[in-house]
């Protein structure tokens, strides 16, 4: 088998709070967000046989105690079964990235036990398809060929699944000045989780949007985001929820201790 690979982090330290990862990219992904850091390796193929891919897993083994699929979009690909079924045969832990898109597959993984924690993207608030698909770049991209509100259903079915197992699990928006991110829409997503995610114990993160990366031209002069600016943005969403954080170039992740 073969996977459409962009490339790994042998060891790192970001990707899945509180333990060593090697990280894989996976190519390809169903959206086309205006913010996305990675918009390299939403198009072009470059595949790569499996056993090259668990070579690199092998190196990095002795140093991590987890592998994180990334991409991208790594549950797109069906090559994840196998590669993830190497990765538990190794006894390391299993982190997924995920849009959400995909809830089959999750549930797939889950089934067969091959997955530890996903670390899922709600793009906007939920009950606004308009707004998500605007972040998503629906009707912007070609390639962004489910509507909002489809995008919006795989989401929620994929928190579901993931929801009703009891499984580690941690939401984060990404936040770009006047694209995403306003105060009315953090408090709008935080309540939407409050209320509909039965784990008290989830995490959300708000993640400080570099937009001079971005895959939009128009947004990479956009000012980002300050510390101090994120910080009181997670002072709204902990009014709704328990375990907020915020992700910062400057600070890396603090956790929010007080609400407004």
């Amino acid at each position: 088998m073969r996977l459409n690979y962009a490339g790994i982090v042998p060891i790192s330290t970001v990707d899945w709070r509180g333990r060593a990862a090697v990280t894989i990219f996976f190519r390809g992904c169903p959206l086309r967000c205006a913010y996305c850091l990675n918009h390299q390796y939403l198009d072009e193929s470059k595949y790569v046989e499996l056993d090259f891919v668990k070579d690199q897993i092998k190196k990095s083994k002795p140093f991590v105690s987890a592998v994180v699929f990334s991409g991208g979009e790594p549950l797109m690909q069906d090559v994840i079964v196998p590669l993830a079924e190497f990765v538990r045969e190794m006894g390391l832990a299993i982190g997924i990235h995920t849009n959400g898109c995909y809830p089959e597959m999750a549930n797939e993984l889950i089934k067969r036990k091959l997955v530890d924690k996903f670390f899922v993207d709600i793009k906007a608030p939920p009950d606004n398809p308009d707004l998500y698909g605007k972040v998503a770049g629906f009707g912007e991209y070609e390639a962004v060929k489910k509507t909002p509100e489809k995008i919006i259903t795989s989401l929620i079915e994929t928190l579901e699944i993931v929801d009703s197992c009891g499984m580690e699990l941690e939401l984060r928006t990404t936040l770009i000045r006047d694209f995403i991110g306003s105060r009315e829409e953090i408090a709008s997503i935080a309540a939407w989780i409050s209320e509909n995610i039965k784990n008290s114990e989830v995490t959300y993160v708000l993640q400080q949007g570099i937009p001079e990366y971005s895959l939009r031209e128009s947004l990479r002069e956009t000012q980002v985001l300050e510390r101090e600016e994120l910080y009181e943005l997670g002072k709204i969403a902990k009014s709704f929820l328990n375990d907020v954080r915020i992700r910062t170039k400057e600070n890396g992740e603090e956790i929010i201790f007080d609400s407004m």
